[in-house]
Protein backbone atom coordinates (compact mmCIF):
# COMPACT_ATOMS: atom_id res chain seq x y z
CA UNK A 1 0.00 0.00 0.00
CA UNK A 2 1.52 3.42 -1.23
CA UNK A 3 2.52 5.51 2.23
CA UNK A 4 0.20 8.36 1.45
CA UNK A 5 -2.48 5.94 1.55
CA UNK A 6 -1.67 4.46 4.89
CA UNK A 7 -1.18 7.70 6.62
CA UNK A 8 -4.66 8.24 5.47
CA UNK A 9 -6.60 5.52 6.27
CA UNK A 10 -5.09 5.13 9.76
CA UNK A 11 -6.10 8.90 10.02
CA UNK A 12 -9.49 8.38 9.09
CA UNK A 13 -9.24 4.99 10.89
CA UNK A 14 -8.40 7.55 14.14
CA UNK A 15 -11.08 9.92 13.49
CA UNK A 16 -13.82 7.14 13.47
CA UNK A 17 -12.35 5.34 16.85
CA UNK A 18 -12.41 8.62 18.42
CA UNK A 19 -15.68 10.06 17.43
CA UNK A 20 -17.10 6.58 18.81
CA UNK A 21 -15.45 6.58 22.03
CA UNK A 22 -16.45 10.41 22.15
CA UNK A 23 -19.99 9.16 21.53
CA UNK A 24 -20.18 6.78 24.28
CA UNK A 25 -18.83 9.05 26.57
CA UNK A 26 -21.40 11.82 25.79
CA UNK A 27 -24.02 8.68 26.41
CA UNK A 28 -22.17 8.46 29.63
CA UNK A 29 -21.94 11.92 30.99
CA UNK A 30 -25.65 12.51 29.97
CA UNK A 31 -28.27 14.28 32.32
CA UNK A 32 -30.34 11.91 34.08
CA UNK A 33 -34.10 12.82 35.20
CA UNK A 34 -32.67 12.20 39.18
CA UNK A 35 -30.38 15.29 38.36
CA UNK A 36 -33.19 17.69 37.32
CA UNK A 37 -33.85 20.46 39.58
CA UNK A 38 -37.57 21.06 39.94
CA UNK A 39 -38.05 25.00 41.13
CA UNK A 40 -41.53 24.43 40.72
CA UNK A 41 -44.84 23.05 38.80
CA UNK A 42 -44.51 24.29 35.86
CA UNK A 43 -40.57 24.84 35.55
CA UNK A 44 -37.26 22.67 36.23
CA UNK A 45 -33.63 23.37 35.76
CA UNK A 46 -30.83 21.02 34.12
CA UNK A 47 -27.07 21.21 35.68
CA UNK A 48 -24.32 21.72 33.26
CA UNK A 49 -23.33 18.56 31.33
CA UNK A 50 -20.18 17.84 29.27
CA UNK A 51 -22.40 15.33 27.03
CA UNK A 52 -23.08 18.70 24.24
CA UNK A 53 -19.50 19.30 23.80
CA UNK A 54 -18.73 15.88 23.40
CA UNK A 55 -21.12 14.97 21.03
CA UNK A 56 -20.51 17.73 18.68
CA UNK A 57 -17.09 17.12 19.13
CA UNK A 58 -17.85 13.35 17.56
CA UNK A 59 -19.83 14.58 14.80
CA UNK A 60 -17.20 17.10 14.05
CA UNK A 61 -14.35 14.27 13.91
CA UNK A 62 -16.98 12.26 11.56
CA UNK A 63 -17.77 15.12 9.22
CA UNK A 64 -13.70 15.84 8.68
CA UNK A 65 -13.28 11.80 7.99
CA UNK A 66 -15.70 11.81 5.73
CA UNK A 67 -14.72 15.01 3.69
CA UNK A 68 -10.88 13.51 3.66
CA UNK A 69 -12.35 10.20 2.26
CA UNK A 70 -14.04 12.10 -0.57
CA UNK A 71 -11.50 14.80 -1.31
CA UNK A 72 -8.54 11.87 -1.38
CA UNK A 73 -10.99 9.35 -3.81
CA UNK A 74 -11.92 11.68 -6.27
CA UNK A 75 -15.55 11.30 -5.17
CA UNK A 76 -18.76 12.75 -7.13
CA UNK A 77 -18.15 16.77 -5.85
CA UNK A 78 -14.77 16.35 -6.15
CA UNK A 79 -14.06 14.62 -9.89
CA UNK A 80 -12.63 16.24 -12.60
CA UNK A 81 -13.75 14.13 -15.78
CA UNK A 82 -16.77 14.04 -17.19
CA UNK A 83 -19.90 12.09 -15.33
CA UNK A 84 -20.80 9.24 -17.05
CA UNK A 85 -24.32 8.26 -17.18
CA UNK A 86 -24.05 4.05 -16.74
CA UNK A 87 -26.03 2.57 -13.88
CA UNK A 88 -22.24 2.88 -11.47
CA UNK A 89 -22.36 6.37 -11.16
CA UNK A 90 -26.02 6.44 -10.10
CA UNK A 91 -25.37 4.00 -7.49
CA UNK A 92 -22.09 5.57 -6.79
CA UNK A 93 -24.25 8.87 -6.31
CA UNK A 94 -27.05 7.24 -3.98
CA UNK A 95 -23.93 6.47 -1.81
CA UNK A 96 -22.74 9.75 -1.86
CA UNK A 97 -25.67 11.15 -0.33
CA UNK A 98 -27.02 8.58 1.70
CA UNK A 99 -23.55 8.56 3.77
CA UNK A 100 -23.61 12.26 4.25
Amino acid sequence: MERRSLVLCTFVGFLGVLSAVLGFAAEAKRIKGSQVNFTSDSTCTYPRSPALPLGLTAAVALMIAQVMINIATGCICCRRGPHPSNSNWTLALICFVVSW
